[in-house]
């Protein structure tokens, strides 16, 4: 669906709402627009400066990587529709540097498919995701899940949650070790630590650009 057909759905099933659906379709409709275009020119001139700022050694590396234009072409619209709906600053630094680092290795046939699943997992994750991926990147050792502390609420099963979904995108190793018997939930009880591929994924996208 064209995202042109997309707002007049929404700015059409808002105006339905009883009494207050017109001006909270009004509201969406001009904001949207209007946001969307300001992430975007933030965005680029942000990613601008951060390439300025380059020392020599980077510089010379930019000016020599070549692209296939296709591909790269692909991901630029890719991370370009993650931006524009995207009103968090921390994941769109996270997209800069993907794109930025990008730049830097090559964008083509062989490199597109792991770049896009990079944009996919951070469109997906959240910030509560990222912060336990970074924290976990840090850690040497092997982690026990029920012993991160790092959401401000006290229930374990909210970092639970985080851990499974980071998991899933194969960012994360996990260690059972010897299972509790009784009323003990043994998935808190894991041990987790950062893969190979969410090593990358930390160092092409979450560290700052």
């Amino acid at each position: 669906m064209k995202d042109e057909t997309k707002t007049t759905i929404i700015t059409a099933g808002l105006n339905l709402l009883p009494y207050v659906g017109g001006s909270i379709a009004t509201v969406y409709s001009s904001m949207k627009d209007k946001k969307e275009k300001e992430r975007l020119e933030l965005f680029f001139s942000e990613t601008s400066e951060s390439i300025k700022k380059f020392d020599e050694k980077f510089t010379s590396i930019l000016e020599v990587t070549t692209h296939d234009d296709e591909y790269l072409t692909m991901l630029i619209e890719k991370i370009s529709r993650i931006v524009e709906k995207e009103a968090r600053k921390s994941k769109r630094d996270s997209l800069k540097s993907l794109l930025i680092n990008s730049l830097l290795h090559g964008v083509d046939n062989h490199s597109y498919g792991q770049l896009e699943f990079f944009a996919d997992a951070l469109d997906s994750l959240s910030e509560q995701d990222v912060i336990i991926m970074i924290a976990l990147y840090k850690e040497e050792n092997l982690v026990v899940v029920n012993s991160i502390n790092i959401s401000d609420t006290n229930d374990p099963y909210y970092v639970l949650a985080s851990i499974n979904k980071i998991r899933a995108f194969g960012f994360l190793e996990s260690f059972t070790g010897d299972f509790h018997i009784g009323a003990v939930d043994n998935e808190l009880n894991q041990s987790v630590k950062v893969s190979q591929l969410g090593k990358l994924f930390v160092d092409f996208c979450l560290k700052t650009a």
